[in-house]
């Protein structure tokens, strides 16, 4: 069926990737998840109103809680052509999580830091 080939392309992907990674290439793309997601987190607490919501040691995803309903955050994080984090207020008040990884700039999270820093 169209699940179990879709699933199987994932695996041979993952397997691909790894395998062209090696044991240095994947430990250098996990260093870089996390000190790009605690660069983001740091430059994010400095901002006005926001806050880390479960400060301490975490690899790639971190919650923010935000001086604004999450929904609207990301509504204007929309408008600067960002994607935002999942809300995830159910848990947390105004909490929003982020995920920053080896794929993202540091001028992306920069972009990400000035956008947020507009939302008043």
């Amino acid at each position: 069926s169209n699940i179990c080939t879709s699933t199987a392309l994932i695996g041979l992907w993952a397997t691909i990737y790894t395998a062209l990674m090696g044991k240095r290439g994947l430990r250098h793309v996990a260093d870089l998840c996390y000190q790009k997601a605690h660069y983001a987190a740091g430059r994010i607490a400095e901002l006005p109103g926001y806050d880390l919501a479960l400060p301490g040691t975490f690899f790639q995803e971190f919650v923010v809680t935000c001086p604004r309903p999450p929904a609207e955050i990301n509504l204007r994080l929309e408008e600067h052509g960002i994607i935002g984090g999942l809300d995830v207020s159910q848990r947390i008040a105004n909490g929003l999580l982020f995920c920053v990884t080896e794929v993202n700039s540091r001028e992306q999270i920069d972009e990400l830091i000035a956008a947020l820093e507009s939302i008043h």
